[in-house]
């Protein structure tokens, strides 16, 4: 099949600066001093452009970010569970023009992983799963037994990836992006099984990073091993389950597992720079994300469900506490718990995950000490340290701190 076009404008991936995203809030007038005054005394709503200084400065990063490169973003605040911003810049569709909408929906990756995290720690909860089971105590597939560690990592050190357990996304030596999205014989509207994507962790094919619980590696074939732990143990499909434990009791009406070829109606297109042109790679699928990234939500949905995880709403007070048990990750001031992380930034620790991936990245992260959420989505995966410098921005400005 042909890769889909590339999109009207070429541009290189976006490089921000603190200068630049802060300097535009400062040029609409509401950044340092305001901001200062407000400390932690946040508007309850957003307000209408500049009668509201705090929408009226996130609304000018967004514009920066876009300026900057990105086609579209969208961000939600909340303070004490209540949304006091909500807005989006940009584009959802290059080639259509149409604007960005703060409830529109976009992949949202490895944000996934905690809602697969959540349904497992259910299973845990009701004694259909324990957390010292191992993939081949419940999957005799001859794809997973032929991986190492697969019989002896437990379901606690997939979910911590202290598994051992190799990656088949590897970005160092794994063929799979030059066989899914980069070689010349890669079909980008391929539909992927779990069984093709663990064929990359066989033995044969690639060792272990490590003997389980001997150490730290960030590892999406861990979670493609509890999704199907999750189905045999339950006799439905991974969707289903998601459906019935989190997305139909929280209401999350624009969130969904993409499974298959096919994407959720209303979903924005996705961007990614290639050889310095910016490619749609909206014609593509999330089937080889499945159970560890392949869903799609918007900033409201992501707060509802942040809020759910993060006071406990979904889990025993036991599989609360095993899920925010941190462990050292794989740099200084980053620590993994199961699905979510809690890592070290200029405005204190912030608790929750992100998510980047072909043509997206996300975040949804809180700030415990001062009871605030920032969810983002933007629609093309620029450099990790762009969209981590937009939520440190954010959480500057609200904070008082910029």
């Amino acid at each position: 099949m042909p890769r889909p076009d590339t999109a009207r404008r070429s541009v290189c991936p976006p490089t921000l600066s603190r200068r630049s995203l802060l300097g535009r809030a400062a040029a609409a007038g509401f950044a340092v001093p305001a901001f200062a005054a407000l400390g932690l005394g946040l508007p309850a709503a957003r307000g209408a452009g500049a009668a509201d200084p705090l929408a009226a400065s996130l609304d000018a990063v967004l514009a920066a970010a876009v300026e900057d490169g990105f086609p579209g973003v969208a961000l939600s605040v909340a303070r004490a569970g209540k949304t006091i911003y909500a807005g989006a810049a940009g584009v959802a569709s290059i080639a259509e023009n149409t604007p960005l909408k703060a409830d529109d929906r976009q992949r949202i990756y490895s944000i996934a992983k905690t809602f697969t995290a959540t349904v497992a720690l259910q299973l845990v909860d009701e004694g259909v799963l324990s957390l010292d089971d191992t993939a081949v105590d419940w999957l005799d597939d001859p794809a997973v037994t032929r991986i190492p560690n697969a019989n002896t990592a437990t379901l606690r050190q997939l979910l911590l990836h202290t598994s051992g357990i190799y990656d088949f996304a590897d970005d160092t030596d794994s063929p799979f992006w030059l066989d899914a999205f980069l070689g010349p014989d890669a079909d980008w509207t391929k539909v992927w099984t779990p069984e093709d994507l663990l064929a990359y962790a066989d033995g044969a094919n690639h060792a272990p990073y490590f003997a389980p619980g001997q150490g730290y590696a960030y590892s999406n074939t861990n979670y493609i091993l509890l999704g199907l732990m999750i189905e045999q143990a339950t006799g439905r499909t991974f969707g289903d389950e998601l459906t019935t434990r989190i997305l139909e009791p929280l209401a999350l009406r624009d969130t969904f597992l993409a499974e298959g070829a096919a994407m959720p109606d209303g979903t924005a297109d996705a961007y990614q720079v290639v050889e310095d042109e910016l490619v749609s790679l909206s014609g593509t699928n999330l089937s080889w994300a499945w159970t560890f990234g392949g869903m799609v939500s918007t900033p409201a949905d992501l707060l509802r469900f942040s809020r759910a995880v993060f006071e406990g709403e979904l889990l025993s007070a036991a599989a609360f506490e095993e899920m925010f048990a941190f462990v050292p990750a794989d740099k200084p001031g980053k620590f993994e718990g199961m699905g979510v992380y809690k890592i070290g930034t200029p405005n204190g620790d912030l608790i929750g995950m992100d998510g980047t991936g072909p043509g997206a990245n996300s975040a949804m992260m809180r700030l415990p000490e001062a009871d605030l959420t920032v969810v983002l989505i933007d629609n093309m995966a620029p450099d990790e340290g762009a969209t981590e410098l937009l939520r440190d921005t954010v959480f500057r400005l609200v904070l008082g701190l910029a």
